[in-house]
């Protein structure tokens, strides 16, 4: 009994430290014995800071149960991966995991959250390129190839994590798209629900690919390129870390004569409109410290999309990610992050194409490059540092924006890479050949999940240059 009390006591003096310091949590604690035969039961999970969230919403990212007996580990365990939980929903600036009111073989569990803005009606501007380097570079920053509008952004709108994005936009592309997402909506808060429209069309058009560069043709006085699409969601969330989407709907694109003449194969068989179902299936496991830029943990990402159904489009993709992030010793961190892609039939359209240098499919020091194809894969790998954090006093009196963190990291990195395609092989050097690259590069990371990167690499060609990325892409 009196071996208990001191076990008790012990495990008392431990959740403390860890309180004041969660961020420094030993892996050894959840190891000793004491610590994993010693039980308390949760007596209440209280919440605090949620304004607009609902209490359901903090409570259901937390790993606890009202009622139900833990170890100490796991209560060791369970504080921090319900911090890292609540984090990655996007919806606090902050948040903080607590024990409280410690009597005899029981305790609350007491979670602060600091809520963000949810609602950004904002002017949009934004350049068109695949990134800001080639803007710079090939356009001089050009301000024909911008978009521009109003963007509305309203994120909790009822509390549960439902989001809501508007966009009305001119420009080089005019638009109008909305997309509506409840991931919660049931009682069980495991199945969600949304909906997406849009519309675009465009008086300029990437109609080929030569020397590895995209190649465009532009009318103003007519539009060249159409698209619409309209379609639903489905997603089901059991727990944490694992989630599953399925998404359906109907996609059209239409071109110009003009572009058919060029490029016969940019719709496939000459065809200057297709219209299509599509279905598209993703699992995504996501148990990482920080989901924007996380150096702890793993991910994998399972992408399965049929486009047509027995029509002139046929096109069946599977996508795999994956990513491993290491910790080590110092506020060093490992990442290597896999990639790989194939899409069958090898006899596609020039606009499903599309693969390095394209959204978040590239290798450092070739982003002034696509490389087309059907197969292929590539894995990047970095070895970073954090050198500084820091908290910026803003002068606000507000416990969310009073102070504003940053982080900063220092990395190095080498990337490889290989795109298969059968067409166009001759004209683009890059293609069916072994690519690699590498640099050095600093990362900051701040609030709203804000992501920068500026780095400089060198390629497999000897170019060399400095390239600069906001977020988006994992290390």
């Amino acid at each position: 009994m009196l071996l208990r009390r001191i076990g008790l006591c012990c495990c008392v003096w431990l959740l403390t430290v860890h309180s004041r310091a969660q961020q420094q949590q030993e892996v050894m604690h959840q190891d000793d014995q004491i610590l994993q035969h010693s039980h308390v039961v949760i007596r209440n999970i209280l919440v605090s800071g949620n304004k607009k969230t609902k209490q359901y919403i903090v409570s259901r990212e937390i790993t606890f149960d009202r009622d139900s007996s833990y170890s100490i580990s796991d209560i060791l365990r369970g504080i921090q991966t319900s911090r890292q939980n609540l984090m990655n929903t996007a919806l606090f600036v902050d948040a903080a995991v607590n024990f409280i009111n410690w009597q005899n073989d029981s305790l609350d569990i007491y979670a602060e959250v600091k809520e963000r803005w949810y609602i950004f009606p904002l002017p949009y501007l934004k350049p068109v390129d695949r990134n800001l380097n080639v803007w710079l570079k090939d356009y001089d920053l050009s301000l024909d190839r911008v978009n521009y509008g109003m963007k509305l952004i309203v994120q909790n709108v009822t509390g549960r994590n439902d989001r809501l994005n508007a966009w009305l936009i001119g420009g080089y592309t005019e638009r109008f798209a909305m997309r509506y997402y409840n991931p919660f909506s049931d009682n069980s808060l495991r199945h969600g629900w949304g909906i997406d429209v849009s519309y675009n069309r465009n008086r300029e058009i990437n109609y080929t690919t030569v020397n590895n560069r995209q190649v465009f043709y532009k009318d103003p006085k007519a539009f060249l390129r159409k698209q619409y699409y309209v379609g639903g969601l489905y997603s089901y969330r059991k727990g944490s870390v694992v989630r599953h989407y399925v998404r359906a709907g109907v996609q059209g694109e239409e071109v110009a004569d003009t572009i058919t003449k060029m490029n016969p194969n940019y719709l496939g068989g000459g065809q200057k409109r297709v219209a299509f179902p599509e279905i598209r299936y993703t699992y995504q496991y996501f148990d990482l410290n920080y989901i924007p830029y996380p150096t702890r943990g793993s991910s994998v990402e399972i992408d399965v999309l049929r486009r047509g159904f027995g029509g002139k489009t046929d096109l069946t993709q599977l996508q795999v990610r994956y990513g491993q992030y290491f910790p080590l010793p110092k506020k060093y961190y490992i990442s290597i992050n896999a990639e790989a892609n194939v899409k069958l039939p090898f006899n596609q359209p020039f606009f499903n194409q599309q693969f390095m240098g394209y959204y978040e499919t590239f290798l450092r020091g070739l982003e002034y490059y696509v490389v087309d194809g059907v197969a292929g894969g590539m894995i990047r790998n970095t070895v970073g540092k954090e050198i500084i954090r820091h908290e910026l006093n803003t002068g606000l009196k507000s416990k969310t924006y009073g102070k504003i963190p940053f982080r900063i990291f220092l990395k190095g990195f080498a990337d490889v890479g290989y795109a298969y395609n059968k067409s166009n092989i001759n004209i683009n050097p890059l293609n069916n050949k072994f690519l690699y690259s590498g640099g050095v590069g600093i990362d900051i990371v701040t609030i709203y999940d804000v992501v920068l990167r500026f780095e400089y690499s060198i390629n497999q060609r000897g170019e060399s240059g400095f390239f600069v990325h906001r977020g988006e892409v994992r290390n």
